[in-house]
């Protein structure tokens, strides 16, 4: 990983297409780790862009989104195989070490300058708008507003992607169960934008309408 990060900061450094061509090969570096992931970094990209976009965000800032969104889970290189494709439940031991793959994402990626205001995306896109998520129960507006984002479009594709504890949903049911984690789990403000994008029939699971 450390080889690749160097070709990453050269990349970005030399030219902007080699740069997001490498960051969308170490996306899909990541997937490949345990087959029921496989695309899950870039459709969040996708659906993450989607909500920007229906928030009104300016193109530079749904630029660093799409990053950050593709890089989100790239702190799992950090964790154990056996953990990252248990078939059943964690344990706590196990979730606790699951746990520390955002901030481990975070540092991995923090010695590229390039990519220094993705790393809220990163780090914290496991924080709970109560307080009660990872890793440090942030809360409401302590979380900036592309960790908030990711989290949302991180678990649609959770939720609407067969895993090994649960079938994949469909994506209204799927829109519900996110609504009802609003002001708890989730910012209502982002889940509204989803559900725009949803009954706007701009998102759909079978063909997003955006660009990664």
């Amino acid at each position: 990983i450390e080889e690749f990060i160097e070709r990453l900061k050269q990349a970005a450094e030399e030219n902007r297409e080699l740069f997001l061509g490498s960051i969308r090969m170490l996306a899909a570096a990541i997937d490949e780790k345990d087959p029921y992931t496989r695309g899950h970094s870039g459709r969040v990209a996708k659906f993450s862009l989607l909500i920007g976009q229906e928030l009104g965000m300016s193109s530079a800032d749904l630029d660093r989104l799409r990053i950050a969104a593709l890089l989100h889970d790239v702190g799992k290189i950090g964790v154990d195989d056996r953990v990252l494709k248990k078939p059943g439940s964690l344990t706590q031991e196990e979730f606790e070490l699951m746990k520390q793959h955002t901030v481990k994402g975070a540092n991995i990626m923090r010695p590229v300058s390039q990519l220094k205001e993705m790393l809220p995306g990163i780090e914290l896109h496991h924080e709970h708008i109560d307080g009660r998520g990872y890793p440090y129960g942030l809360r409401g507006d302590q979380i900036p507003l592309m960790a908030k984002i990711i989290a949302v479009a991180d678990t649609l594709d959770a939720m609407t992607t067969n895993r090994p504890y649960q079938s994949a949903m469909e994506l209204e049911f799927a829109l519900n169960k996110i609504k009802t984690l609003t002001g708890t789990k989730f910012d209502g403000t982002v889940a509204t934008a989803l559900e725009s994008c949803i009954m706007k029939g701009r998102l759909r699971l079978t063909a997003v309408e955006v660009q990664v």
